[in-house]
């Protein structure tokens, strides 16, 4: 992955490859749309050192959430002609997705979290995105569960004390599917 050269655009303009980062394997894997220009493509880290990686990673442990994988459907920074960060095109999604499909097989998450439309999209196709009355859909053994990208809550169009309720809600959820898990392994009625 550290050596991908699939994408020209890309290739000149990132500082680094951002492979994702975490627990392997996880409960619960978080997927954005691309390492940002002042985060991880200058730390190599997925949503760290920039504004929506500090407030992802607050977010995650105010809700008391461990056990956590962060990637990206894209591994390296793409830029506008103005230097800015953009949304990454279809071909530079399609030239990540073997990327992605590896970190999943090797993290197993029970829960993938689509952070942001864009992820949704990629991943649960034609489900439509609505955070605000959460539906769960499955994918490979997995469940995806949509959530809103940081970013969009830095820009005030999400409020962050819902963003925090947002997150406890999905706690909840990983502490209802070990339970539901545990139940079925030990042959109980899950309730």
């Amino acid at each position: 992955m550290r050596e991908c050269c699939a994408c020209a655009a890309l290739v000149k303009c990132r500082s680094r490859v951002v492979p994702g980062d975490g627990a392997v394997p996880a409960q619960v894997m978080f997927v954005g749309i691309a390492p940002g220009r002042f985060g991880g493509d200058i730390t190599g880290i997925p949503f760290s050192g920039d504004r929506s990686g500090l407030l992802l990673r607050s977010m995650i442990a105010r809700a008391g959430i461990e056990d956590v994988f962060i990637t990206n459907l894209v591994r390296c920074n793409p830029r506008d002609e103005r230097g800015r960060n953009r949304d990454p095109i279809a071909a530079e999604i399609d030239n990540c997705r073997r990327h992605l499909k590896a970190e999943i097989a090797m993290v197993r998450p029970r829960i993938i979290v689509c952070l942001g439309a864009m992820a949704w999209r990629e991943l649960a196709e034609d489900a439509p995105f609505d955070p605000t009355r959460p539906r769960i859909k499955e994918f490979g053994g997995a469940s995806l569960y949509p959530m809103y990208h940081p970013g969009y809550v830095i820009r005030g169009a999400y409020d962050a004390r819902r963003y925090l309720s947002d997150f406890r809600r999905l706690r909840r959820l990983m502490e209802k599917r070990q339970f539901t898990e545990l139940a079925t392994d030990c042959s109980l009625p899950a309730t």
